[in-house]
């Protein structure tokens, strides 16, 4: 509960200011479904999801205000942390993404950026599954 509370926490430190320069309408959806074409989805523009990955609509929440979209998504599903690590090397930078950092302790964390955001990737691998987080602060979305 305190780990939730403290991704709660630190999404709303990053979502205020855009709220702030919000010219439209807010918007703040959490989708129940996301619809899958192919092995990979794009739940948010230019960033892949693998398609048996168990979405968690209960912790994912994204904010759009006028071409502003951030917010965090949450996935869990039986893959090793390593293997969706190499994923997102490969397939971010395949899709234009920089990395521009990372560690791995408990947690591996990648950080990216494109000229219209930043994405950043949690993954943490459990005894029965393993969670990836994906948080996102992108601009020029339709």
């Amino acid at each position: 509960m305190k780990k939730r509370l403290g991704w709660i926490l630190l999404s709303l430190i990053f979502l205020f200011p855009l709220m702030l320069w919000a010219e439209e309408k807010v918007e703040v959806v959490t989708p129940e479904k996301i619809e899958v074409k192919s092995d990979i989805s794009y739940p948010v523009p230019n960033v892949p999801v693998l398609s048996d990955l168990s979405y968690q609509p209960e912790e994912s929440a994204l904010l759009k205000t006028g071409s502003y979209l951030t917010g965090i998504l949450v996935f869990k599903g039986n893959y090793n942390a390593s293997s969706l690590v190499e994923f997102y090397r490969v397939q971010m930078k395949s899709l234009g993404w920089q990395e521009i950092g990372s560690f791995t302790s408990k947690v591996n964390f990648l950080a990216f950026k494109r000229p219209e955001g930043q994405a950043f990737i949690n993954i943490k691998e459990g005894f029965f599954q393993t969670e990836l987080r994906i948080i996102v602060f992108l601009t020029g979305v339709k």
